[in-house]
């Protein structure tokens, strides 16, 4: 298969200011591609002032032909960032057009708290997320009780969760807004096209002249409608488990505590003490210098997971057992992960969409982070 070299230089003429000019510089290693082939894209946004050093690609592919559309997005450190896209076996044969729109911004999170006293100066946030250790720290609040939190660079989603100082129980009401997910105007793009399957030649005037990329609403954010849940209680944690449980986590011999239909969880005063009481066999422990609390199964160390994302044990706990949805503990010889503990593992889901009561808090939120450098397009 021949591979071609798609480079361009772009200029294009800022939205509000005809004085203004961004440019950028994109190349892709294949103008033909099939399934299995990996897309290399090398994109350059030159820097003109320290403001520009971080900023935000957002790739959006669309199929010419359907209108069906990927949305991606990258970080650009120092104005540069190489990307790969592996195509996946179930793309169909067709035309597509790689829609790469500068965004001169990265990763912020703006909120308010709804619910502060006048005692309120700041709140401490964790962020996990997958790809890279929990980040711990805390948001200055200001008159109006509004914080931000800037430049976090995380892949794929993330879960963060607030909290207010030395406080137990967590009935923080916050609301949240990141940039990159809302309606922007790009500073710059440009359009390139890439055919999948057998393609004779190279891309021709006439391929492309009719496309159009339509840049109204840009929101890389989908929201989907919540769903409505009809059946009755007792299966709302069958399908709560179906719908959240993933990979190792599904389909284990565990043993399942239900936050959904019974109020057994929610009326623990903590939760720590009420797994140690309700698990037999799991010790709790607390370290004697920072004070947190853990828990070992026949003499190791029990792994914690939040939503399927795996706590650190020196991260503190800040689920208010309200909102919780479902408890599930793996005995130990269960492996959920490669370097899985001896001591078996906990996994604890949060209450989200329909499955939120009216007495849900809101202090615990999904976000959206960047793409992998490395990722499947299917």
């Amino acid at each position: 298969m021949k591979n071609a070299w798609l480079s361009l230089f772009v200029l294009l003429t800022n939205y509000c200011c005809a004085q203004v000019q961004d440019s950028i510089v994109v190349s892709i290693s294949h103008s033909n591609a099939h399934p299995g082939d990996t897309l290399v894209m090398d994109i350059n946004f030159p820097v003109k002032k320290s403001s520009d050093r971080t900023a935000t690609i957002q790739l959006w592919i669309e199929n010419v032909k359907t209108g069906r559309r990927w949305k991606y997005r990258y970080p650009l450190i120092n104005g540069y960032v190489q990307a790969k896209l592996v195509v996946d076996s179930s793309m169909p044969y067709g035309l597509y057009a790689f829609n790469f729109l500068l965004q001169k911004k990265f990763f912020t999170l703006n909120g308010r708290l709804l619910n502060a006293s006048r005692r309120d100066k700041k709140l401490n946030y964790m962020l996990i997320s997958k790809d890279k250790d929990a980040v711990l720290d805390t948001a200055a609040l200001n008159a109006a009780y509004a914080f931000s939190i800037k430049n976090l660079l995380f892949q794929d989603s993330g879960f963060i969760i607030f909290s207010r100082p030395k406080k137990k129980y967590n009935d923080l009401q916050i609301a949240i807004q990141t940039p990159l997910d809302s309606a922007f105007t790009p500073s710059a793009s440009y359009t390139g096209f890439i055919t999948i399957g057998s393609q004779p030649g190279s891309l021709t005037a006439k391929d492309t002249a009719e496309y159009r990329f339509k840049p109204d609403n840009l929101k890389y954010k989908i929201i989907l409608p919540e769903v409505v849940i009809k059946s009755k209680s007792s299966r709302r944690l069958e399908e709560f488990d179906e719908e959240n449980s993933t990979g190792m986590f599904s389909g284990q011999d565990a043993i399942i505590l239900d936050g959904l239909s019974s109020d057994e969880i929610a009326n623990a005063p903590d939760l720590f003490i009420y797994l140690s009481i309700k698990v037999g066999g799991l010790r709790l422990e607390t370290d004697n210098q920072t004070g947190n609390r853990y828990f070992t199964w026949r003499g190791a160390v029990t792994d914690m997971y939040l939503n399927e994302i795996r706590l650190d044990p020196d991260i503190p706990l800040w689920i208010t057992p309200a909102d919780i949805a479902m408890i599930k503990i793996f005995r130990p010889g269960t492996a959920i992960a490669a370097d899985a503990s001896a001591g078996g593992a906990i996994a604890i889901y949060t209450k989200i969409g329909a499955y939120r009561d009216n007495n849900s808090r809101s202090y615990n939120f999904y976000v959206n982070g960047y793409t992998g450098l490395l990722s499947t397009w299917q």
